[in-house]
């Protein structure tokens, strides 16, 4: 072939592999677009309501093609939701949601993307009163507060006050009976969480699993909660109370709202956290009646930005040691008052000597709350 036929001949088929190519990439979808966005709507605890309305939160579901809308209440006022009202519900705790599954015929493995820890969040003039009574320590190097639930249980059993303990600065304000005040358990999960933590301890650290043993440990679990007469419905509202400085001496809570707290509010100044030494987790648990709803426990799970964002909320993400480290980059260093260790978030809960609590059936926890509630 003569070399101009040639020329022409490979000019012509890559102006056609152009043109073929050019079609061929109008075709083909755009990987860089962001995927449609499904709008859902849900109910969470109100511990969770602030990071769902977070802009950078929805920037980054938005990304995973998902709009998310929520309202807030009470973990045990979820489980009258049903499929159809909303894409999914979002207790802060795994016995809840599994009512909800149940109740709703939702099968398979439910989402729990991150969890909590209970804690108990004081004053540091309370916290000291507490470390000179051996009811709480602070360890010397890590700076974590523990609480002595035993010896607790033990003052609270006896019908002992704080005008009874021994104090060499006891505040004026730090009157009547010690205990420790929670949320209602016939509506939220710390209060119900609380109960199961309880029974625990007061059956010799065993979980507690039939209707004799819920009968003996009765008595002493309604001496445990009914010292501070009525209870909130959501742990919202005694936390908050604290924060403003009109709450009681001591304040279940989750480790989360204190970390949230202190990164980005401002903890108060004289604020101290305390893990008990022994405590239960709250596993906040996705129950899903849509597809949707199921995406969101999955990218609530897996996707990087929001594990991060998890974490600025104080949730632990799920996941092992990788979720512990998520964790630790975050927490080092917090608790502090211009160099003075007040207290410290603890990455690894088993170093620090805190042991959890095992959480009985949902039917005998259903009994253990009626006998605390009786």
């Amino acid at each position: 072939m003569r070399r101009g036929a040639w020329f022409g001949a490979a000019m012509a088929l890559l102006v056609v592999g152009g043109l073929v190519f050019t079609v061929l990439q109008m075709l083909k979808p755009d990987n860089d677009d962001p995927p449609p966005i499904a709008k859902i709507t849900g109910v969470v605890g109100s511990e969770k309501t602030a990071f769902f309305q977070d802009p950078e939160v929805k920037a980054a579901l938005a990304k995973q093609g998902l709009d998310v809308s929520v309202a807030s209440a009470g973990s045990w006022q979820m489980t009258d939701v049903k499929k159809g009202s909303a894409d999914f519900v979002f207790p802060a705790s795994q016995l809840p949601a599994d009512e909800i599954a149940q109740k709703n015929g939702v099968s398979g493995t439910l989402a729990r993307p991150f969890y909590s820890p209970l804690v108990i969040v004081t004053h540091a003039d309370v916290a000291n009163v507490l470390k000179e009574n051996k009811l709480a320590q602070q360890d010397p190097k890590s700076n974590v507060w523990t609480f002595s639930m035993a010896e607790f249980l033990k003052a609270v059993g006896a019908g002992q006050r704080w005008d009874q303990l021994n104090a060499a600065n006891r505040p004026g304000s730090l009157s009547g009976d010690i205990f420790l005040a929670t949320t209602n358990p016939e509506t939220s999960s710390s209060g119900t969480l609380y109960i199961a933590m309880v029974a625990y301890l007061l059956n010799n650290e065993h979980v507690v699993t039939d209707d004799a043993t819920v009968a003996a440990i009765g008595p002493a679990l309604r001496n445990a909660i009914n010292k501070q007469g009525s209870m909130k419905n959501s742990t919202e509202e005694p936390f908050n109370d604290f924060v403003s400085n009109t709450g009681h001496p001591l304040v279940l809570a989750y480790e989360s709202q204190a970390l949230d707290l202190t990164l980005n509010h401002g903890a108060p100044p004289d604020m101290v956290m305390l893990y008990p030494d022994t405590t239960i987790f709250s596993d906040h648990t996705l129950v899903w009646f849509t597809d949707n709803g199921q995406r969101l426990g999955k990218v609530l799970t897996d996707d990087p930005k929001l594990r991060e964002l998890e974490v600025k909320y104080g949730f632990r993400p799920s996941g092992g040691v990788a979720g512990t480290e998520e964790f630790a980059a975050k927490v080092r260093g917090l608790g502090t008052t211009q160099g003075n260790p007040r207290f410290a978030f603890a990455p690894d809960l088993g170093a620090a000597q805190i042991h959890p609590a095992r959480v009985p059936t949902p039917e005998v926890m259903k009994s253990l709350v009626q006998a605390a509630k009786k």
